[in-house]
């Protein structure tokens, strides 16, 4: 019997670790002409409960918190960060969605929508977004970019979720790449 048990635990606790892999943020990264540019799927966050929240007029926003970062032994170190936000909130009354964008606290697009798919993409895909260093990035050197989603409103509120480097709902990271200059 105990046996049986353990087993039991050991495939609950697999298929419970390929579930929390499977979803998650696609990063992609791109460098050119000595930028470096990010764009990222979040198809994984887009979920009944979000459906239904929206469905029912209340305001979702998805909060993504961008970095570019740099490997290192003990703490990696962040050297650009940006913060993007998707807002979305449907008009029972005309049945169509109003659809914002920020950037760093800064409205970039604010139009109407009138298909869920629309709206679903609205806050999943992002095109690539420039990530500016505070100072030049080395030559020949490994980089990567993480990218972080918190969804509003939340369930439970978690001091973690606002701490840098804290919780998220889903996230994800670019693989490794040389900034080769």
């Amino acid at each position: 019997m105990k046996k049986g048990l353990a087993t039991g635990l050991v495939a609950m606790v697999a298929a419970a670790t390929l579930f929390a892999s499977a979803a998650e943020i696609k990063v992609q990264s791109l460098v050119t002409e000595g930028r470096v540019l990010a764009a990222f799927t979040a198809a994984d966050a887009w979920t009944i409960e979000t459906r239904e929240t929206l469905q029912f007029g209340t305001p979702v926003t998805f909060d993504y918190y961008v970095e570019l970062r740099r490997p290192a032994t003990l703490w990696d170190r962040v050297v650009a960060e940006t913060n993007v936000r998707a807002d979305v909130k449907f008009d029972t009354l005309t049945g169509k969605y109003q659809v914002s964008r920020q950037r760093d606290g800064r409205m970039v697009k604010s139009e109407k929508r009138d298909q869920e798919n629309d709206v679903r993409d609205w806050l999943t895909i992002f095109e690539p977004i420039e990530l500016v260093p505070d100072s030049p990035l080395k030559a020949n050197t490994d980089y990567y970019i993480q990218v972080r989603l918190l969804k509003f409103p939340r369930r439970s509120v978690s001091l973690l979720a606002i701490l840098p480097g804290g919780s998220s709902d889903l996230s994800g990271r670019s693989a490794t790449f040389p900034y080769l200059r």
